[in-house]
Protein backbone atom coordinates (compact mmCIF):
# COMPACT_ATOMS: atom_id res chain seq x y z
CA UNK A 1 0.00 0.00 0.00
CA UNK A 2 2.86 2.27 0.90
CA UNK A 3 4.74 1.64 -2.36
CA UNK A 4 1.77 2.19 -4.54
CA UNK A 5 1.49 5.83 -2.93
CA UNK A 6 5.13 5.96 -3.34
CA UNK A 7 4.72 5.61 -7.09
CA UNK A 8 1.40 7.54 -7.65
CA UNK A 9 3.76 10.60 -5.86
CA UNK A 10 6.54 9.88 -8.05
CA UNK A 11 4.08 9.94 -10.89
CA UNK A 12 2.80 12.77 -10.52
CA UNK A 13 5.87 15.01 -9.22
CA UNK A 14 7.67 13.66 -12.41
CA UNK A 15 4.14 14.82 -14.92
CA UNK A 16 4.14 18.39 -12.87
CA UNK A 17 8.22 18.67 -13.62
CA UNK A 18 7.89 17.73 -17.11
CA UNK A 19 5.35 20.75 -17.62
CA UNK A 20 7.30 23.34 -16.02
CA UNK A 21 9.94 22.56 -18.11
CA UNK A 22 8.10 22.59 -21.34
CA UNK A 23 6.39 25.35 -20.19
CA UNK A 24 9.79 27.27 -19.69
CA UNK A 25 10.60 26.20 -22.52
CA UNK A 26 7.88 28.09 -25.23
CA UNK A 27 7.85 31.13 -22.34
CA UNK A 28 11.47 31.67 -22.29
CA UNK A 29 13.63 30.10 -24.59
CA UNK A 30 10.86 30.57 -27.75
CA UNK A 31 8.77 33.64 -27.38
CA UNK A 32 6.74 33.60 -30.50
CA UNK A 33 4.15 36.46 -30.02
CA UNK A 34 5.86 39.47 -32.47
CA UNK A 35 5.43 42.83 -30.70
CA UNK A 36 4.45 45.54 -34.02
CA UNK A 37 4.78 49.64 -33.41
CA UNK A 38 3.49 51.67 -36.50
CA UNK A 39 4.73 55.27 -36.82
CA UNK A 40 3.41 57.90 -39.77
CA UNK A 41 6.02 58.75 -42.07
CA UNK A 42 5.38 62.10 -43.98
CA UNK A 43 5.61 62.20 -47.77
CA UNK A 44 6.89 65.90 -49.42
CA UNK A 45 7.43 67.70 -52.41
CA UNK A 46 8.98 71.29 -53.18
CA UNK A 47 7.14 74.14 -54.77
CA UNK A 48 8.30 74.56 -58.17
CA UNK A 49 8.18 77.45 -60.95
CA UNK A 50 6.17 76.58 -64.00
CA UNK A 51 3.00 76.80 -66.89
CA UNK A 52 0.68 74.60 -65.00
CA UNK A 53 -2.25 73.52 -67.56
CA UNK A 54 -5.70 71.17 -67.73
CA UNK A 55 -6.54 69.79 -70.60
CA UNK A 56 -9.18 67.21 -72.46
CA UNK A 57 -8.30 64.29 -74.79
CA UNK A 58 -10.85 63.19 -77.83
CA UNK A 59 -10.75 60.86 -80.95
CA UNK A 60 -12.16 61.34 -84.35
CA UNK A 61 -10.34 60.99 -88.38
CA UNK A 62 -8.83 63.78 -90.66
CA UNK A 63 -11.22 65.52 -92.98
CA UNK A 64 -10.20 67.92 -95.58
CA UNK A 65 -10.92 71.86 -94.61
CA UNK A 66 -13.65 71.76 -97.26
CA UNK A 67 -15.25 69.71 -100.05
CA UNK A 68 -17.13 70.22 -102.91
CA UNK A 69 -19.11 67.95 -105.36
CA UNK A 70 -19.09 69.34 -108.92
CA UNK A 71 -22.14 68.10 -111.10
CA UNK A 72 -23.11 69.17 -114.54
CA UNK A 73 -25.92 71.56 -114.66
CA UNK A 74 -27.39 69.77 -117.88
CA UNK A 75 -28.75 66.05 -118.43
CA UNK A 76 -27.18 64.63 -121.01
CA UNK A 77 -24.50 61.42 -122.13
CA UNK A 78 -21.19 61.61 -120.07
CA UNK A 79 -18.63 62.00 -123.37
CA UNK A 80 -15.19 62.25 -121.32
CA UNK A 81 -13.97 61.88 -118.00
CA UNK A 82 -10.85 64.04 -117.98
CA UNK A 83 -9.80 63.21 -114.35
CA UNK A 84 -9.11 60.20 -112.23
CA UNK A 85 -8.88 59.42 -108.34
CA UNK A 86 -6.36 60.85 -106.33
CA UNK A 87 -5.61 63.22 -108.73
CA UNK A 88 -4.82 66.87 -108.26
CA UNK A 89 -6.82 69.77 -110.14
CA UNK A 90 -6.87 73.50 -110.44
CA UNK A 91 -9.68 75.73 -110.45
CA UNK A 92 -11.16 76.33 -113.74
CA UNK A 93 -9.32 72.78 -114.86
CA UNK A 94 -11.59 70.44 -117.49
CA UNK A 95 -12.70 67.54 -115.64
CA UNK A 96 -15.52 66.20 -118.02
CA UNK A 97 -17.48 66.82 -120.85
CA UNK A 98 -21.25 65.73 -121.98
CA UNK A 99 -22.01 64.87 -125.51
CA UNK A 100 -23.38 67.97 -127.22
CA UNK A 101 -24.72 66.74 -130.16
CA UNK A 102 -28.17 67.37 -129.08
CA UNK A 103 -27.16 70.81 -126.96
CA UNK A 104 -25.22 72.35 -130.52
CA UNK A 105 -28.75 71.36 -132.17
CA UNK A 106 -30.66 73.14 -129.74
CA UNK A 107 -28.50 76.15 -130.29
CA UNK A 108 -29.14 76.42 -133.87
CA UNK A 109 -32.77 75.94 -133.56
CA UNK A 110 -33.01 79.00 -131.03
CA UNK A 111 -30.71 80.69 -133.40
CA UNK A 112 -33.07 80.22 -135.92
CA UNK A 113 -36.44 80.88 -134.03
CA UNK A 114 -34.64 84.26 -133.22
CA UNK A 115 -34.05 85.03 -136.93
CA UNK A 116 -37.70 84.52 -137.52
CA UNK A 117 -38.54 86.77 -134.69
CA UNK A 118 -36.87 89.72 -135.67
CA UNK A 119 -37.82 89.38 -139.27
CA UNK A 120 -41.46 89.02 -137.50
CA UNK A 121 -40.74 91.90 -136.10
CA UNK A 122 -39.59 94.08 -139.09
CA UNK A 123 -42.71 93.24 -140.90
CA UNK A 124 -44.90 94.42 -138.52
CA UNK A 125 -43.09 97.44 -137.69
CA UNK A 126 -43.18 97.92 -141.77
CA UNK A 127 -46.94 97.35 -141.56
CA UNK A 128 -47.43 99.96 -138.41
CA UNK A 129 -45.65 102.56 -140.85
CA UNK A 130 -47.89 101.76 -143.74
CA UNK A 131 -51.35 101.68 -141.57
CA UNK A 132 -50.28 105.06 -140.15
CA UNK A 133 -49.54 106.74 -143.24
CA UNK A 134 -52.80 105.41 -144.87
CA UNK A 135 -54.43 107.13 -141.71
CA UNK A 136 -52.83 110.34 -142.31
CA UNK A 137 -53.94 110.29 -145.64
CA UNK A 138 -57.34 110.00 -145.11
CA UNK A 139 -57.98 105.84 -145.12
CA UNK A 140 -59.17 103.38 -143.18
CA UNK A 141 -57.05 103.58 -139.56
CA UNK A 142 -55.46 100.47 -139.33
CA UNK A 143 -52.55 101.21 -136.75
CA UNK A 144 -54.33 99.94 -133.99
CA UNK A 145 -54.12 96.61 -135.01
CA UNK A 146 -50.51 97.22 -136.20
CA UNK A 147 -49.64 98.40 -133.06
CA UNK A 148 -50.90 95.01 -131.09
CA UNK A 149 -48.74 93.10 -134.14
CA UNK A 150 -45.42 95.09 -133.44
CA UNK A 151 -46.03 94.48 -129.84
CA UNK A 152 -46.59 90.73 -130.29
CA UNK A 153 -43.19 90.45 -132.84
CA UNK A 154 -41.26 92.14 -130.00
CA UNK A 155 -42.68 89.54 -127.51
CA UNK A 156 -41.38 86.72 -129.56
CA UNK A 157 -38.21 88.24 -130.29
CA UNK A 158 -37.30 88.84 -126.33
CA UNK A 159 -38.56 85.02 -126.04
CA UNK A 160 -36.24 83.69 -128.72
CA UNK A 161 -33.21 85.67 -127.21
CA UNK A 162 -33.88 84.23 -123.90
CA UNK A 163 -33.81 80.82 -125.17
CA UNK A 164 -30.79 81.44 -127.62
CA UNK A 165 -29.06 82.30 -124.18
CA UNK A 166 -30.42 78.99 -122.81
CA UNK A 167 -29.30 76.91 -125.50
CA UNK A 168 -26.21 78.18 -125.20
CA UNK A 169 -25.22 78.14 -122.27
CA UNK A 170 -26.34 74.83 -121.64
CA UNK A 171 -23.72 74.30 -124.42
CA UNK A 172 -21.39 75.27 -122.13
CA UNK A 173 -22.07 73.77 -119.58
CA UNK A 174 -21.76 70.48 -121.28
CA UNK A 175 -18.00 71.54 -120.44
CA UNK A 176 -17.39 70.68 -116.73
CA UNK A 177 -14.55 72.38 -114.98
CA UNK A 178 -13.02 72.24 -111.33
CA UNK A 179 -14.84 74.80 -109.09
CA UNK A 180 -12.25 74.53 -106.88
CA UNK A 181 -8.30 73.61 -106.36
CA UNK A 182 -8.12 70.17 -104.52
CA UNK A 183 -7.44 66.52 -104.30
CA UNK A 184 -10.07 64.15 -106.07
CA UNK A 185 -11.48 62.07 -103.84
CA UNK A 186 -14.29 60.71 -105.53
CA UNK A 187 -15.34 59.81 -109.42
CA UNK A 188 -19.01 58.71 -110.13
CA UNK A 189 -19.28 59.11 -113.49
CA UNK A 190 -18.33 57.22 -116.20
CA UNK A 191 -17.87 57.39 -120.19
CA UNK A 192 -21.71 56.48 -122.01
CA UNK A 193 -23.32 57.08 -118.51
CA UNK A 194 -25.88 59.81 -118.24
CA UNK A 195 -25.85 62.98 -116.20
CA UNK A 196 -28.89 63.83 -114.82
CA UNK A 197 -27.78 67.72 -114.12
CA UNK A 198 -28.14 69.15 -110.49
CA UNK A 199 -31.16 67.59 -109.71
CA UNK A 200 -31.04 66.29 -105.94
CA UNK A 201 -28.17 68.60 -104.79
CA UNK A 202 -27.92 71.68 -103.25
CA UNK A 203 -25.99 73.80 -105.42
CA UNK A 204 -24.15 77.59 -105.49
CA UNK A 205 -24.49 79.90 -107.84
CA UNK A 206 -21.98 79.01 -111.14
CA UNK A 207 -21.31 80.98 -113.60
CA UNK A 208 -21.33 79.13 -117.70
CA UNK A 209 -19.62 76.20 -117.98
CA UNK A 210 -18.10 75.53 -114.55
CA UNK A 211 -21.08 73.75 -113.47
CA UNK A 212 -22.75 73.31 -109.91
CA UNK A 213 -20.62 72.89 -106.90
CA UNK A 214 -22.51 71.14 -103.94
CA UNK A 215 -20.84 71.70 -100.18
CA UNK A 216 -22.88 68.61 -98.71
CA UNK A 217 -22.54 65.67 -98.92
CA UNK A 218 -24.36 65.07 -102.29
CA UNK A 219 -22.99 62.80 -104.62
CA UNK A 220 -21.51 64.70 -107.56
CA UNK A 221 -20.01 63.65 -111.08
CA UNK A 222 -16.31 64.63 -109.04
CA UNK A 223 -15.80 65.28 -105.77
CA UNK A 224 -12.93 67.74 -105.20
CA UNK A 225 -11.62 68.01 -101.43
CA UNK A 226 -9.32 71.20 -100.60
CA UNK A 227 -6.59 69.96 -98.64
CA UNK A 228 -4.25 73.15 -98.00
CA UNK A 229 -5.60 72.40 -94.48
CA UNK A 230 -7.21 69.49 -92.39
CA UNK A 231 -9.49 69.12 -89.81
CA UNK A 232 -9.91 66.61 -87.29
CA UNK A 233 -13.91 66.40 -86.35
CA UNK A 234 -13.84 65.48 -82.06
CA UNK A 235 -16.85 64.29 -80.03
CA UNK A 236 -16.53 65.58 -76.81
CA UNK A 237 -18.46 64.49 -73.80
CA UNK A 238 -20.56 66.80 -72.38
CA UNK A 239 -19.13 66.70 -69.31
CA UNK A 240 -16.22 68.66 -70.86
CA UNK A 241 -17.06 70.26 -73.61
CA UNK A 242 -18.14 73.21 -71.23
CA UNK A 243 -14.48 73.64 -70.85
CA UNK A 244 -13.57 74.10 -74.50
CA UNK A 245 -14.39 77.11 -76.52
CA UNK A 246 -12.96 78.47 -80.01
CA UNK A 247 -9.48 79.17 -80.67
CA UNK A 248 -7.98 76.86 -77.56
CA UNK A 249 -4.98 75.45 -78.67
CA UNK A 250 -4.82 72.01 -79.06
CA UNK A 251 -1.92 69.04 -80.29
CA UNK A 252 -2.75 66.03 -82.15
CA UNK A 253 -0.90 62.56 -82.57
CA UNK A 254 -1.56 60.23 -85.75
CA UNK A 255 -1.18 56.63 -84.28
CA UNK A 256 -1.58 55.13 -88.19
CA UNK A 257 1.95 57.99 -88.71
CA UNK A 258 5.39 55.90 -88.25
CA UNK A 259 7.35 57.33 -85.51
CA UNK A 260 10.29 59.17 -86.49
CA UNK A 261 13.64 58.59 -84.21
CA UNK A 262 11.26 56.78 -82.02
CA UNK A 263 8.90 60.29 -81.68
CA UNK A 264 5.20 60.23 -81.87
CA UNK A 265 4.62 62.58 -85.36
CA UNK A 266 2.32 65.15 -83.71
CA UNK A 267 1.13 68.66 -84.86
CA UNK A 268 0.06 71.71 -83.59
CA UNK A 269 -4.10 72.61 -83.96
CA UNK A 270 -6.50 75.10 -83.17
CA UNK A 271 -10.08 74.46 -82.24
CA UNK A 272 -12.21 76.27 -85.00
CA UNK A 273 -16.04 75.30 -84.46
CA UNK A 274 -18.13 73.60 -82.03
CA UNK A 275 -21.34 72.18 -82.70
CA UNK A 276 -24.51 73.59 -81.10
CA UNK A 277 -26.19 70.88 -80.99
CA UNK A 278 -25.63 67.33 -79.67
CA UNK A 279 -25.27 63.81 -81.02
CA UNK A 280 -26.50 61.29 -78.58
CA UNK A 281 -25.33 56.98 -78.71
CA UNK A 282 -25.64 54.56 -76.59
CA UNK A 283 -27.46 57.13 -73.97
CA UNK A 284 -23.69 58.67 -74.75
CA UNK A 285 -23.86 62.46 -75.31
CA UNK A 286 -21.57 64.39 -77.22
CA UNK A 287 -20.67 67.77 -79.26
CA UNK A 288 -19.05 67.52 -82.86
CA UNK A 289 -16.19 69.99 -82.32
CA UNK A 290 -13.74 71.04 -85.47
CA UNK A 291 -10.04 71.34 -84.70
CA UNK A 292 -7.74 72.38 -87.35
CA UNK A 293 -4.43 71.35 -87.92
CA UNK A 294 -1.76 74.08 -87.94
CA UNK A 295 0.36 72.18 -90.73
CA UNK A 296 -0.16 68.70 -92.65
CA UNK A 297 2.31 66.22 -91.56
CA UNK A 298 3.75 64.49 -94.11
CA UNK A 299 2.06 61.34 -95.17
CA UNK A 300 -1.00 62.32 -93.56
CA UNK A 301 -3.84 61.27 -95.38
CA UNK A 302 -8.11 61.60 -95.29
CA UNK A 303 -10.05 59.56 -92.94
CA UNK A 304 -7.05 58.46 -90.89
CA UNK A 305 -7.59 58.53 -86.70
CA UNK A 306 -6.02 61.30 -84.66
CA UNK A 307 -6.42 61.78 -81.40
CA UNK A 308 -6.32 65.60 -79.48
CA UNK A 309 -5.49 66.74 -76.65
CA UNK A 310 -7.06 70.42 -76.23
CA UNK A 311 -5.37 72.84 -73.80
CA UNK A 312 -8.98 74.08 -71.76
CA UNK A 313 -6.57 76.14 -69.70
CA UNK A 314 -2.99 77.09 -68.76
CA UNK A 315 -0.87 79.22 -66.31
CA UNK A 316 1.89 82.19 -67.15
CA UNK A 317 5.20 80.65 -67.58
CA UNK A 318 6.78 81.73 -64.17
CA UNK A 319 3.65 80.51 -62.42
CA UNK A 320 3.94 78.91 -58.61
CA UNK A 321 2.90 75.33 -58.53
CA UNK A 322 2.30 72.03 -56.49
CA UNK A 323 1.63 68.47 -56.58
CA UNK A 324 -3.11 69.03 -55.55
CA UNK A 325 -2.56 66.07 -53.31
CA UNK A 326 -1.07 69.15 -50.78
CA UNK A 327 -3.78 71.29 -51.08
CA UNK A 328 -6.40 70.89 -48.63
CA UNK A 329 -9.50 72.63 -49.26
CA UNK A 330 -12.27 73.21 -45.96
CA UNK A 331 -15.41 76.15 -46.27
CA UNK A 332 -13.88 78.08 -49.38
CA UNK A 333 -10.35 78.30 -47.70
CA UNK A 334 -7.22 76.17 -48.98
CA UNK A 335 -4.01 75.43 -47.26
CA UNK A 336 -0.86 73.79 -47.40
CA UNK A 337 1.41 72.25 -44.97
CA UNK A 338 5.04 73.67 -44.67
CA UNK A 339 7.84 71.62 -43.59
CA UNK A 340 10.65 74.17 -42.24
CA UNK A 341 14.72 73.55 -42.44
CA UNK A 342 14.01 72.64 -39.53
CA UNK A 343 11.44 70.05 -39.36
CA UNK A 344 8.91 71.22 -37.68
CA UNK A 345 5.37 71.67 -40.31
CA UNK A 346 2.97 74.76 -40.19
CA UNK A 347 -0.39 75.90 -42.56
CA UNK A 348 -0.12 78.05 -45.16
CA UNK A 349 -3.21 79.66 -46.47
CA UNK A 350 -2.88 79.75 -50.15
CA UNK A 351 -4.54 81.50 -53.52
CA UNK A 352 -5.20 79.29 -56.07
CA UNK A 353 -5.22 79.39 -60.07
CA UNK A 354 -5.00 77.10 -62.51
CA UNK A 355 -5.93 73.35 -61.43
CA UNK A 356 -3.62 71.48 -64.21
CA UNK A 357 -2.98 67.98 -64.92
CA UNK A 358 -0.46 67.65 -62.79
CA UNK A 359 -0.14 70.14 -60.63
CA UNK A 360 -2.26 73.20 -59.21
CA UNK A 361 -1.50 76.76 -59.51
CA UNK A 362 -0.20 78.85 -56.40
CA UNK A 363 -1.09 82.69 -56.66
CA UNK A 364 -0.11 83.39 -52.85
CA UNK A 365 1.07 81.90 -49.97
CA UNK A 366 4.25 80.10 -51.17
CA UNK A 367 7.35 80.53 -52.50
CA UNK A 368 9.31 78.42 -54.94
CA UNK A 369 11.41 75.58 -53.38
CA UNK A 370 9.56 75.02 -50.31
CA UNK A 371 9.06 72.03 -49.15
CA UNK A 372 5.48 71.36 -48.66
CA UNK A 373 4.07 68.27 -47.58
CA UNK A 374 1.83 66.11 -49.83
CA UNK A 375 0.62 63.18 -47.52
CA UNK A 376 1.12 60.57 -44.46
CA UNK A 377 2.52 56.64 -44.72
CA UNK A 378 1.91 54.60 -41.85
CA UNK A 379 4.80 52.08 -41.68
CA UNK A 380 4.70 48.98 -39.77
CA UNK A 381 7.54 46.86 -37.86
CA UNK A 382 7.63 43.87 -35.28
CA UNK A 383 9.76 41.47 -33.98
CA UNK A 384 10.10 37.62 -34.02
CA UNK A 385 11.71 35.35 -31.90
CA UNK A 386 14.49 32.76 -32.26
CA UNK A 387 14.46 29.39 -31.41
CA UNK A 388 17.05 27.61 -28.77
CA UNK A 389 18.24 23.69 -28.88
CA UNK A 390 19.51 21.90 -26.36
CA UNK A 391 19.56 18.20 -25.20
CA UNK A 392 18.20 16.61 -22.15
CA UNK A 393 20.76 14.35 -20.05
CA UNK A 394 19.77 12.04 -17.12
CA UNK A 395 20.65 8.99 -14.89
CA UNK A 396 19.31 5.81 -14.70
CA UNK A 397 18.05 4.82 -11.55
CA UNK A 398 14.89 4.00 -9.70
CA UNK A 399 11.77 4.57 -11.07
CA UNK A 400 10.70 7.84 -10.00
CA UNK A 401 14.21 9.47 -10.40
CA UNK A 402 14.75 13.25 -11.71
CA UNK A 403 16.29 13.65 -15.52
CA UNK A 404 18.72 15.76 -15.97
CA UNK A 405 17.38 19.66 -17.01
CA UNK A 406 17.65 21.42 -20.37
CA UNK A 407 20.28 23.46 -21.40
CA UNK A 408 19.63 25.92 -24.07
CA UNK A 409 16.35 24.63 -25.33
CA UNK A 410 14.64 22.00 -25.68
CA UNK A 411 15.59 18.52 -25.40
CA UNK A 412 16.55 16.55 -28.48
CA UNK A 413 15.55 12.98 -28.94
CA UNK A 414 12.67 12.64 -26.84
CA UNK A 415 11.65 14.10 -23.49
CA UNK A 416 14.64 13.98 -20.30
CA UNK A 417 15.76 10.93 -19.17
CA UNK A 418 14.19 9.01 -16.25
CA UNK A 419 15.59 6.96 -13.94
CA UNK A 420 14.80 3.38 -13.97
Amino acid sequence: MNRSRRIVVNTSLAVVALGALVGGYFLVANPFAAASSASATQLTSTVKEGAVSSSITASGSIAPVSEVAASFAVSGTIATVDTALGATVTAGQVIGTLDTTDLTAAVTKAANALTSANAQLTSAKSSLAAATASAAAGGNDQSASAKQQVTSAQSSVSDATDALATAKANLASATLTAPITGLVTAVSGTVGGSASGSAGSSSSAASAGSGTTSTTTSTGFVTIADVTSMTMTAAIAEADIASVTVGQAASITFPALPAVDGTDVTATAKVTAISPTATTSNSVVTYATTITLDAIPAGLRLGQTANATITTASSEATALYVPTAAITTANGTSTVKVVSASGTTSTKTVTLGVVGDTGTEVKTGLKVGQTVVIGTVAATTGTTGTTGTGTGTGTRGTFGGTGGAPTGGAPTGGFPGAGN
